[in-house]
């Protein structure tokens, strides 16, 4: 099956979350993926397959190559600009400035390949005040306003369980990328794009900053539920609840909890009184779901058409029927581990579909076969590298 991006090459110095990620993505449609690590990294990521991180790098790392180059070193720096006359991409996030120092920011590089198109995912951007600032998920989530939503609201604020403006930034960057790539096919212009993990999670607020600026409103921190909407502890466990989302929904949550006489109550007959009465639509949903079971809700809601869901556990997601029906986790063949199971591919395109292919790359296990079939080096240009340190 042809692939989306299979004429697609990448030159990858992503690390940690966002830029794998958004290569990863971009692995999944085809993309010819070349990890690039300096030795010391690759030595760090080899022992890290052995860890607590070996599933996070399984997972980002799949359907990629990896090469071991030490840019540091000039004939590294030498190397890496001959894979950069032969791609359409060098993606990296490294701190501002590290790329202009190495010799291989863009400016270096377009020299090079004037059609190439570089990206770069930092976490404030490569520009402002604070552009040098190092930075991590939690600063993003707590300077973009998201921390202040998330919460209880009589209790201090929360950071997302997970880091979250890291996959967004990884999404936005690869949008970003496909964007470029179509525009270079119309024009035969190279460019460079810009990512921060600060923008990615301040377009994601629902409309807070413009309830502010248009508005003069601070929106206060909500907690697991509001008016309905939310998070509720059942007998043994939690569900997920949206009761007031629109004036179908309610009425036939009245009906399946036995209380009619609720549909028209002046004070829940219409969607903005029962948000204007949202505590009072909480206690009422509350006390329900308190004498229910989650499979026991999960039945009665979903046949009344009630918009519901189970609180999975990660084992119980893995298990989840809908999850294996899309395929959301596969089996591939890994060199140490053997036969493992990771999260598949979410890009479901009908003629061009996302696909977990190979296992994460040890460390540096394509370097022999990328300089050879790329670059064109002998096996005895390669030793010669490998004895002094460039590889």
């Amino acid at each position: 099956m042809e692939k989306a991006l299979e004429d697609i090459r990448v030159i990858d110095l992503g690390r940690v979350i966002a830029m794998p990620y958004c290569t990863m993505l971009l692995a999944d449609l085809g993309a010819e993926v070349i990890k690039v690590l300096d030795p010391a990294q690759a030595d760090m990521e080899r022992r890290a397959m052995k860890d607590t991180f070996a599933g996070f790098l399984m997972f980002v790392n799949r359907n990629k190559k990896s090469i071991t180059l030490d840019l540091k070193d000039p004939k590294g720096v030498e190397i890496f600009k001959e894979l950069v006359k032969r791609a359409d991409l060098v993606v990296q996030n490294f701190s501002v400035g590290t790329m202009d120092k190495l010799g291989i920011g863009y400016d270096a590089l377009k020299e090079v390949n004037p059609k190439i198109i570089y990206a770069s995912v930092s976490a404030f951007g490569q520009d402002g005040p604070d552009a040098y600032q190092r930075g991590y998920d939690i600063l993003a989530q707590a300077r973009s306003g998201y921390v202040s939503l998330t919460g209880p609201p009589d209790g201090p604020p929360m950071r997302s369980g997970q880091s979250i403006s890291d996959y967004y930034a990884g999404m936005l960057c690869a949008y970003s990328i496909v964007s470029a790539i179509h525009y270079r096919e119309r024009t035969g212009k190279g460019q460079q794009i810009d990512i921060a993990l600060l923008d990615s999670l301040v377009t994601t607020l629902d409309g807070a900053p413009e309830l502010y600026t248009i508005g003069e409103e601070i929106r206060p921190r909500r907690g697991n539920m509001y008016g309905g909407y939310g998070i509720f502890e059942v007998q043994d466990g939690y569900i997920a609840l949206a009761v007031t989302g629109t004036d179908l929904i309610w009425p036939r949550f009245c009906r399946a909890i036995g209380r009619p006489e609720l549909i028209k109550d002046p004070k829940f007959s219409e969607m903005l009184t029962r948000w204007n009465n949202s505590d009072d639509v909480q206690t009422i949903v509350e006390a329900w779901a308190k004498t229910k079971t989650r499979k026991e809700a999960l039945e009665l809601l979903t046949q009344a058409g009630v918009p519901v869901a189970l609180v999975n556990t990660i084992d119980e997601m893995v298990a989840d029927p809908q999850m294996q029906a899309r395929r959301m986790h596969v089996e591939v063949e890994h060199p140490e581990y053997g036969r493992v199971k990771i999260t598949g591919s979410p890009l479901k395109l009908s003629e061009t579909p996302g696909k977990v292919e190979r296992a994460a790359a040890i460390p540096g296990e394509h370097t022999e076969a990328v300089l050879t079939d790329i670059l064109g080096y002998t096996p005895e240009e390669i030793e010669r590298l490998r004895t002094a340190g460039v590889i």
